[in-house]
């Protein structure tokens, strides 16, 4: 290993310790990534799925006018460990819930933003704020 894997790996260490401070365990994450064909937001996803866990920590940030006051809407952001697949925008979040738990009735959130943490060209971590 590198530098720049071993400390993407204690980064992924901190977030499952981060995650075992509730007493469930590290807060794993399934991500849905459609291969081919489209995916319509009002319709069915067409394409393939695939299915990938992480590993994250989930907060919650206030929104601020310029002014300082709150406005009243919150954004939910993951802190996910960058040694596996990397989110992007097009694909979709279930949160706290493993790979083998997914069925046809889960909710998978859509991923508004993606910011990867990434000194000196290494990603560590991605931070990915989901969708209204």
């Amino acid at each position: 290993m590198n530098n720049g894997t071993d400390i993407a790996a204690e980064v992924l260490a901190g977030l499952a310790e981060a995650g075992e401070a509730t007493g469930n365990g590290p807060m794993v994450c399934t991500l849905r990534r459609v291969t081919g064909g489209s995916s319509d937001p009002w319709g069915e996803i067409e394409g393939d799925k695939a299915y990938h866990e992480v590993t994250a920590v989930q907060t919650q940030k206030q929104n601020r006018d310029d002014t300082g006051t709150l406005v009243g809407v919150t954004k939910t952001m993951l802190m996910i460990d960058a040694t596996g697949v990397a989110p992007l925008k097009s694909d979709h979040i279930a949160t706290n819930l493993r790979k083998a738990d997914v069925t046809g009735d889960t909710r998978f959130h859509e991923i508004a933003d993606v910011e990867t943490v990434a000194p000196a060209g290494v990603a560590l971590m991605h931070k990915v704020w989901l969708a209204d």
